[in-house]
């Protein structure tokens, strides 16, 4: 809205507006605080190709009626300054009326030379809008303010706009994370801005977005929301730049904005989703990530599918180095995924079944993707995966291809010896108690066994072990759960044989061994040391003799992996003294 009526000026209406006249205020209107708010500001104008850089003539800033009734500025009084009130310079507004809702434009230029996206001209009386360290306006009546904002971060050729959000607000322009730069609309060549209308920009606001306009916190995800369900690190119809992909389902309902996609382990930051509209995903539906967005370029992926984009490389994977990818909110790992090899042109999508973030742990449940898409490649993305035909049925599991009935533990032979519940902090000081947390069982029985459909549970949560592959521990061996499977995250712990979902907590814990309804074996704990694993006797190896807490065990003292923390994980525990 651009209705406009200003004394003098040719090509406005003469403004005949009556009003009380509060001369004693300054202004010929009743001003009241927050009738008019201060909503874009122009600071730095950019000169076409060519042409010469001056900001004479070509800085504005924006004002908006959020009263009811039309408003008489005459008598206004304009200050502009430092934000801390240096350097101030004033202007006092001749009589213009603006109507209710209307944005209104102020530059620095004499009414004669106005461009046509200015309503008004102050000529040289605020000076030069400050590029560096920034400004403020202020609008008073006298001594009465009816409006200030300070602005920053100032762009040549960009202005900053308040949010668009949510209807300006005088107490809103207040504060500078409601603020963002003109980016889309462009009103002169080279320059982006919105004067005289509505803004174009909706800020991103840490933790919270718009959604429909109204401005709500946004609701992160936390580990089991999101499920890695596929991914492509070999395209062949299109290039690893511009043709990796992967994808993940929502298990319960979530908004995108502020999740982290990433490499574990690596140096480079995750590539963070940042939108100030809430990117909101129901439960059941999928989040699709690429290196590229257009369907052109990225293989063929569904339009519009796209909802993140990352920068990193999904490497091919071998045994020696594994590819690997995860997503993150903040410093808490949501879900991730490893493999050791990959197949050109054909994605690795997880079994529908098994669709888990501890059961997408382990690669055997996934397989090739085996229906074509976009452009030729093999997969799934933004939809159900096909039941892979190599997943061992119930009751079966994989032994170096061949199927066979999974064999359980005998009675008395599984026996849970060490456990870590408050590991250290890492290397870099940060805790990470849900990825550093481990627990072993030694089989003590003189036949092998499977841990495949075994149940390890807390005393609120469990974990099946699913694996389509035989995870078989021969007698006297030892197996290893752990809530990470990668060597940077958990420590470097030896080989990991199958990954549990829930924490070991410090005091009154409990982990319980289950085969269906029938209890293995159970240990409790009242206290543990921070770093130091609790390590069964050598004498009492049996499922009644870990029932002993802490008369049985003695604490970790051999340091292992990257030597944070003590304890003999995977291996026979040290003679207690």
């Amino acid at each position: 809205m651009r209705l406009v009526a200003i004394a003098g000026a040719a090509t406005a209406l003469l403004a005949t507006a009556c009003g009380p006249d509060s001369s004693s205020s300054g202004c010929k209107d009743d001003l009241l605080s927050g009738d008019l708010v201060i909503t874009e500001v122009f600071a730095d104008y950019k000169a076409p190709p060519g042409g010469a850089g001056a900001d004479e003539g070509k800085e504005w800033f924006e004002i908006y009626n959020a009263s009811d009734r039309p408003l008489s500025l005459k008598g206004l009084t304009i200050t502009h300054s430092r934000p801390d009130g240096s350097k101030a310079k004033q202007h006092v507004m001749t009589d213009v009326t603006i109507a209710p809702d209307q944005f209104f434009t102020l530059g620095n230029s004499t009414q004669d030379l106005l461009p046509a996206y200015i309503d008004y001209g102050y000529s040289a009386d605020l000076g030069d809008l400050f590029n560096t360290d920034g400004g403020k306006f202020a609008l008073s009546c006298g001594s009465k303010e009816i409006d200030s904002a300070t602005y920053e971060s100032v762009k040549e050729g960009h202005s900053r706009e308040l949010t668009g959000a949510q209807p300006p607000d005088y107490t809103l322009n207040d504060d500078p994370v409601n603020w963002c730069q003109g980016n889309d609309s462009e009103f002169d060549t080279g320059n982006f801005g919105t004067p005289g209308s509505d803004s174009d920009c909706v800020p991103v606001i840490v933790g919270q977005c718009s959604d429909a306009g109204t401005m709500r916190d946004s609701v992160a995800p936390v580990p089991g929301d999101l499920v890695i369900t596929e991914v492509m690190p070999n395209p062949a119809v299109v290039s690893d730049t511009v043709g990796e992909w992967f994808e993940a389902k929502v298990i319960h309902d979530i908004d995108l904005n502020g999740v982290g996609l990433d490499r574990a382990g690596d140096t480079s930051a995750p590539n963070v989703i940042t939108s100030p509209d809430c990117i909101h995903l129901a439960a059941g539906s999928y989040a699709l990530f690429a290196k590229n967005v257009d369907p052109a370029l990225n293989g063929g992926l569904p339009a519009g599918s796209v909802l993140g984009t990352f920068n990193f490389a999904l490497v091919d994977g071998s045994a020696a180095a594994p590819g690997d990818v995860q997503i993150v909110a903040g410093a808490t790992v949501i879900d991730a995924i490893s493999w050791t090899s990959s197949r050109s042109g054909k994605s690795h999508a997880l079994d529908p079944d098994l669709v888990d973030p501890i059961a997408n742990d382990t690669e055997s449940n996934f397989c090739d993707g085996a229906t074509t898409f976009g452009g030729g490649d093999f997969g799934t993305p933004n939809a159900d995966n096909a039941q892979c035909q190599t997943i061992a049925p119930a009751g079966m599991c994989d032994d170096g291809g061949t199927l066979r009935p999974i064999v359980k533990p005998a009675t008395d032979a599984l026996v849970i010896t060490e456990f870590l519940a408050n590991p250290a902090a890492n290397p870099m000081g940060v805790q990470q108690d849900t990825t550093r947390e481990w627990f072993e069982l030694q089989n003590t029985g003189t036949a092998a066994f499977d841990l495949n459909e075994l149940t390890v549970a807390s005393a609120s949560s469990m974990t099946t072990v699913a694996s389509s592959k035989c995870i078989s521990i021969a007698p006297a061996a030892f197996a290893l759960f752990a809530r990470s499977t990668d060597p940077a995250q958990n420590g470097m712990l030896p080989a990991v044989d199958a990954t549990f979902g829930f924490s070991l907590v410090d005091s009154g814990g409990k982990i319980e061994v289950r085969d269906g309804a029938t209890v293995l074996d159970t240990i409790t704990w009242t206290s543990v040391t921070s770093g130091l694993s609790r390590e069964l006797k050598l004498s009492q190896t049996t499922p009644t003799g870990n029932d002993t807490y802490p008369g049985n065990y003695c604490t970790g003292s051999t340091a292992y992996g990257d030597l944070t923390n003590k304890g003999s994980p995977k291996a026979a525990n040290t003679a207690c003294p």
